[in-house]
C-alpha cells in the first residue's frame, strides 16, 4: 500500500464529500418534485408526509456536507507546513431561540 499525503487525503475527501453532495441534491429534487406533484393535486397522504420529512432531513445533510466541503477546500488552500492564520475563527453556527415561559404557583395556606 503506498504512503499517502495529507493532501492527497484531504483531495479524496474533497471528491467522496462532493459525490455524496451530488446525490443528496439529486434525491432532494426527486422529493421536492414529488412534494410539488401531491401540492398540486392537493394530495396530501402519508407518503406526502414521509417525503417532507425526509427532504428536511436531506436539507440539514446537505448543510453540513457544504460545510465539511468548505472545511476541507480551506485545508488545501493552507501551504502545508505554513503557520495558521491569525484571522478568528468564525462563530459557531447557532440554533434558533427558543422561548422559556416561567409559571408561578401560589398555594393558600389554611
Amino acid at each position: 500500500m503506498s504512503d499517502m499525503t495529507q493532501e492527497d487525503a484531504l483531495l479524496l475527501a474533497d471528491a467522496l464529500a462532493g459525490q455524496e453532495l451530488k446525490e443528496t441534491e439529486a434525491r432532494c429534487a426527486a422529493l421536492a418534485q414529488f412534494i410539488d406533484q401531491c401540492d398540486r393535486t392537493r394530495s396530501h397522504t402519508a407518503a406526502w408526509s414521509d417525503a417532507l420529512r425526509e427532504l428536511g432531513t436531506l436539507q440539514e445533510h446537505r448543510s453540513r456536507l457544504i460545510r465539511r466541503r468548505t472545511l476541507i477546500q480551506e485545508a488545501l488552500d493552507c501551504a502545508l507546513g505554513a503557520p495558521p492564520s491569525k484571522a478568528p475563527l468564525p462563530p459557531p453556527p447557532r440554533s434558533p431561540a427558543r422561548t422559556q415561559h416561567q409559571v408561578q404557583i401560589h398555594a393558600r395556606r389554611r
